[in-house]
Formats: C-alpha cells, sequence, structure tokens
C-alpha cells in the first residue's frame, strides 16, 4: 500500500522595531483674507506614520516572500468654518497637498541619502491620488472639493477627512548599502492650502479664507528578513517508511546582510525527544522524522546559535534534508504530515 508523507515548513520570523518620537504639531500656514464674506476656515493635519515599514516583497527578487510590511496607512485632516455674518451660508472649501521640493516623486528622505517613494491618496482604494490646484494639473493628483453650510454667526461641525498614504512596493532599494532607519517628509508653507469659494464653484473660483497646518510623513524602514519555503515530501511509500530520505529547500533574504540565524522548530507533534509526523483524520498513528542541514548528517534545530545555520548572503538558498530513523515497521496506511516553523534570528 502507498503511504504518502508530506512536511510542510510554515514561514515565521523575527522583527526588529524601532522607536522615534514625532515633532510637535505644526503652526498653522497659508493664511489668507476670506473669499466668501464673513467666512474663514481652519483645518488642523495629523502625522502620518507607517511606522515599521519593508517594502522589498515588490521587488523580483524577493517575489513569493512574506507580504508587504506596513505599506498602508492613515492620517487625518480635520476642518470647519465660521460664519461671521447673519445669514447662513454654503460655500465651497478646497484643500490642497503639494510636494515638498516640488519633484514630481513624492518620497521620504532617509539615512546616507536613502530616498523611499509614497503617495497620498483621498480614497481607501488608493485610486485618487491628492493633490494642488497650484501645480499642474494632476501632478500629484487633484485636489480635494467639499461644500459645508456654515450656521449664521456660528461654526460647522467639524469635518474629518481621511488621508490614505501607500509606500511603493515596487522601488529598487539599495540594502547593500544597509540604508535602514527612520525616513521623513515635511510638509510646510507652500506645500499645503486651504481655499474657499462660493457654493458650487468648485476650486477655480475659491482663493484663501482658510489656515491649514502643516504636516509629516514618517516610516521606519526596518532590517526585516522573507522567507520562501517548499514542501518537503517524502512520496508514496511501500510498506516500513524506516530510513526514508527526501530534501527540500527555503530561502532567505534580508534587507542587509546582518548574520542572521535560521532556525527549524519542532513542529506540532513533538513528543518532547522526536519531531513526528500526524496520520490524516481517519486514524491518530504518528511517524517519526528528523530534519538536518544539507549534508543530510548535522541536526537542524532551533537553539539560536547552537543547531541554527548562518546565513552568509543578504539571499541566500537553504538545503534541508528529512529523514526517517530506522526500526519504525509498517505503518496504517493515508497521509501523514506536520508542520514546522522556519525562524530567522539577527
Amino acid at each position: 500500500m502507498n503511504r504518502r508523507i508530506h512536511i510542510y515548513l510554515w514561514l515565521g520570523a523575527l522583527f526588529v522595531a524601532c522607536q522615534w518620537l514625532a515633532p510637535a504639531s505644526m503652526a498653522p500656514l497659508r493664511t489668507a483674507q476670506a473669499s466668501v464674506p464673513g467666512i474663514t476656515c481652519a483645518a488642523i493635519t495629523t502625522s502620518i506614520n507607517f511606522g515599521n515599514a519593508d517594502p522589498t516583497a515588490g521587488l523580483t527578487y524577493y517575489r513569493n516572500f512574506n507580504s508587504d510590511v506596513n505599506l498602508n496607512t492613515t492620517g487625518f485632516l480635520t476642518y470647519y468654518c465660521t460664519n461671521a455674518s447673519s445669514a447662513p451660508q454654503n460655500i465651497d472649501v478646497c484643500i490642497s497637498i503639494g510636494n515638498p521640493g516640488g519633484s514630481s516623486q513624492r518620497s521620504m528622505s532617509g539615512p546616507k541619502n536613502g530616498s523611499l517613494d509614497y503617495q497620498l491618496y483621498k480614497d481607501a482604494g488608493n485610486t485618487q491620488a491628492w493633490g494642488s490646484k497650484y501645480n499642474t494639473p494632476g501632478k500629484w493628483g487633484t485636489p480635494y472639493i467639499g461644500t459645508v453650510a456654515v450656521p449664521a454667526n456660528g461654526t460647522s461641525a467639524p469635518i474629518t477627512l481621511p488621508i490614505y498614504a501607500a509606500i511603493d512596493s515596487s522601488q529598487g532599494i539599495s540594502w547593500t548599502t544597509k540604508k535602514t532607519g527612520p525616513y521623513s517628509a515635511t510638509y510646510g508653507n507652500g506645500d499645503v492650502a486651504f481655499d474657499t469659494g462660493p457654493a458650487n464653484t468648485g476650486c477655480n473660483n475659491s482663493s484663501g479664507g482658510g489656515t491649514i497646518s502643516g504636516f509629516q510623513v514618517l516610516a521606519n524602514l526596518v532590517p526585516t528578513c522573507q522567507v520562501a519555503t517548499n514542501p518537503l515530501d517524502f512520496g508514496g511509500l511501500d510498506g516500513d517508511p524506516s530510513n526514508a530520505t527526501a530534501t527540500t529547500t527555503l530561502t532567505v533574504s534580508c534587507v542587509s546582510e546582518t548574520g542572521y540565524r535560521v532556525g527549524l522548530d519542532n513542529g506540532k507533534n513533538w513528543d518532547g525527544t522526536t519531531r513526528r509526523m500526524r496520520g490524516d483524520p481517519t486514524h491518530s498513528d504518528y511517524v517519526p522524522y528528523q530534519l538536518y542541514r544539507g549534508n543530510c548528517s548535522t541536526e537542524w534545530g532551533n537553539t539560536d546559535g547552537t543547531d541554527t545555520q548562518t546565513g552568509t548572503q543578504p539571499s541566500q538558498m537553504f538545503t534541508v534534508c528529512g529523514k526517517i530513523p530506522p526500526g519504525q515497521g509498517s505503518a496504517t496506511p493515508g497521509d501523514y504530515f506536520d508542520a514546522v516553523t522556519v525562524y530567522v534570528y539577527y
């Protein structure tokens, strides 16, 4: 009878976290006279913080590894308008976000002249880029346009807008120069604008009338590692599975070469002394096995620095050898499985 035995290696990774202090809120920018008599508006924008980010999975040599880490986040812009006149008014607001430095590509600056490209959007689907009325049409997108009802001698209800942000997952970053660490872009005077105008006239007839705070876009590029695995399949075995061997590969790619160590845990069916594969739901038998390095003689475990393997290149393929020990005897026919987690220490 055939007994097909598989070992599936499920990946895992250890991430290094960094923390830094965000700057205090910035002063309001672009103060202007009201373009609608009696109406003034103000907006406050939060920082846009990606936290720890890793865009490497979008690169050619990282594809099919872990999904990208923290490449999307959201900031918020809250605005309101005040009416000093005795009559209620409806107005249009036009909120522009440009790009510090004016280049066509939005990017954050980081260590060793590193650059991390990103984009700001008005929608959660990341299809409507948020731009400015003061620059070449469509250069970064289009400004936000909204209509606000402002009560007589009063203030409108605050309106909060999300600013969706995404880091480009296809950009090429030079890991060999280890450009990890904090990245930022600062939106200051001239990069943001809040204009108002008569209702139903849009941005074309809006001019001044609002103040808006600057903000920062922040990210911390962390030295993470990506892991790609393949099943270790002993194939169909007749009779006694003793002494069966099989090999597979796993690949580890790290942001920068850091002397990382790769470990394999004991799987899901460890009995305290031996890795084991469990039979399918029709029975509860076990078949023991062991994992070795590519030479099939040195055991591969998960004690960092003792029975782990050390990576010597930023992207490296490792061979995993599996063996079923002798003296097993006949096992119940069926499929046998285990799941082993790959750990990367750095």
